[in-house]
Order: structure tokens, then sequence, then C-alpha cells
């Protein structure tokens, strides 16, 4: 019977675990720093959070182009806007210009 407590303790102390830890790829303190790489997209800041750089890995495509997030986390967001939302956040990611490294 202690066996069987122990053990279903610890498995919800694991699953509940899961659900709360962040991967860099979600933490929004590392979305503020420069990523290494050629940012290939047509905006150097994040299309949805605004202040946060690019990662280059983070890509998707509207309109013919290529929109650059600063983590996966953003792509989602970006996918439920209107297209008139997603052309507004486009145009000022574009005109922020690039970051300074």
């Amino acid at each position: 019977m202690r066996i069987t407590v122990t053990t279903l303790a610890l498995a919800a102390a694991l699953s509940l675990s899961a659900c709360t830890t962040e991967t860099d790829d979600e933490n929004e303190a590392v979305c503020k720093d420069v990523k290494p790489g050629e940012v290939t997209s047509v905006n150097a800041y994040c299309a949805v959070v605004l202040d946060d750089p690019v990662n280059p890995e983070v890509l998707t495509e509207y309109k013919g182009q290529r929109v650059g997030f600063c983590c996966k986390g953003c792509v989602p967001k970006w996918n439920a806007m209107t297209d008139a939302q997603k052309d507004a956040a486009l145009a000022k990611a574009v005109a922020k210009g690039k970051p300074k490294p």
C-alpha cells in the first residue's frame, strides 16, 4: 500500500512539473536577446512582441513573405490574428528597423 501511494504521488508530481516547465523557446526573458544567425524575414523585430528581436529559426510565410518571431510561442498568437491585424503588426515590426548588437 505504501509503495502504491508513493508511486502515485511521484507520478502526479512529475506530470505537474512537465506542465509548468518553460523551454528557452517560450521563456520571454530569453526573447530579449539577439539570437545568432542571419535574419531572413522581412522584419527584424517580432511581429507579435514588438520589443523582442527575431529568432532566425522561428519563421512563417504570410502573403509571400517570411515573417519572423522571437519565440515559438508567438506563432499561435500570430495565427489567431485576422489578416488586418497581421498587416498592422507586420508593418509596425518592419518600421521598427533592426536591433542594435
